[in-house]
C-alpha cells in the first residue's frame, strides 16, 4: 500500500508540474473544452444527486460481496463503499459538463458501482439513454435504488462483467460517450477501446477513469494515447479523454483540473 501511494503521489506531483490551464492552449476546441466543461465543474453540483451521495456515505448497512479475481467473498458497509468508491463531486460535475459541451445524446457506462455518476451522466437535458454495467448483483441493485429516486427512465443497468455483456451492449446502443471504469486492468481496458473503436466509429469521447490507478494502468493508458489513431488525448489526472474523431494533427495535452 505505502508503494502505491508513493507512485500515486510521484505521478500527482508530475501531474500538476506539466499540466495547462486555459492560456496555453491555441486549439478553439480545447478552449472550448477547459472553459466550458473543466472550469464549470468546481461549482456545479446536482443538488439530488449529491443528496443521495450523501445518504449512502453514512448508511451502514453491511452487505456480502464476492470478489471474481480472487474468488473470496467478503463483507462492507455501503458507507465504505460510497467513501472510497465513489468519484469526487468534482469529477462526477465534469462528467455533466463534457456532455453538454459534446451534444451528446447516448452513453454506455462500465463500473455502475452505487450509481452517482451514472446519474450524472443522465443529467444533461439531452441525453436519451445511458446503459451501465455492473458485475455484483447486490451493488447493482443498490444503484437501481438510486436511479428510482432520480432518473429511472434515462438509465438502464446490466449486471454481469463487462468481458461478457460490453460487446453486446456497444451494438445495441451505439454510445456517442463511453465512460470505462469497471476493471482497473490495462488489458481489460485496451479491449473496450478497441471494442468501440472496431463498432463505433463515429464516437465523440472515451473516458478512461484511474489512469493512474497503478503502474499497468498507467502503462496501458502510454500505449493507448500514443496510438496514431487517436488525433487528440488529453491528461486530466483522474482520468485520460480520448476524441477519436477530431480532424486535427495528433495532439495531446495535460489539463489543469
Amino acid at each position: 500500500m505505502v508503494k502505491l501511494f508513493l507512485f500515486r503521489l510521484k505521478h500527482y506531483l508530475i501531474y500538476r508540474f506539466n499540466a495547462v490551464g486555459p492560456h496555453a492552449l491555441h486549439s478553439p476546441f480545447l478552449f472550448d473544452l477547459f472553459n466550458k466543461a473543466i472550469k464549470p465543474a468546481s461549482k456545479f453540483r446536482l443538488d439530488n444527486v449529491e443528496k443521495l451521495r450523501v445518504e449512502l456515505k453514512k448508511d451502514h448497512q453491511v452487505i456480502d460481496l464476492y470478489d471474481l479475481k480472487s474468488k473470496h467473498s467478503y463483507r462492507k458497509t455501503i458507507s465504505s463503499i460510497a467513501k472510497t468508491s465513489l468519484s469526487t463531486p468534482k469529477f462526477s460535475s465534469f462528467l455533466f459538463q463534457l456532455i453538454n459541451y459534446l451534444n451528446v445524446t447516448r452513453i454506455v457506462e462500465t463500473g455502475t458501482s452505487l450509481g452517482i455518476n451514472s446519474l450524472y451522466l443522465a443529467g444533461p437535458q439531452l441525453v436519451k439513454n445511458v446503459s451501465t454495467i455492473e458485475a455484483s448483483p447486490i451493488i447493482a441493485s443498490i444503484a437501481k435504488k438510486q436511479f428510482g429516486k432520480v432518473l429511472q427512465h434515462k438509465i438502464q443497468i446490466k449486471t454481469g462483467t463487462i468481458q461478457n455483456e460490453f460487446e453486446a451492449l456497444v451494438v445495441k446502443e451505439q454510445p456517442e460517450l463511453c465512460f470505462l471504469d469497471a476493471d482497473h486492468q490495462s488489458e481489460a481496458v485496451k479491449s473496450c477501446v478497441d471494442t468501440l473503436m472496431k463498432l463505433c466509429p463515429e464516437i465523440k469521447c472515451i473516458i478512461i477513469h484511474d489512469i493512474y490507478w497503478s503502474e499497468d494502468m498507467l502503462m496501458g493508458w502510454n500505449e493507448i494515447k500514443d496510438r496514431d489513431q487517436f488525433a487528440l488525448t488529453v491528461d486530466l489526472f483522474q482520468a485520460g479523454l480520448i476524441f477519436p474523431s477530431l480532424d486535427m494533427p495528433k495532439q495531446h495535452f495535460t489539463l489543469r483540473f
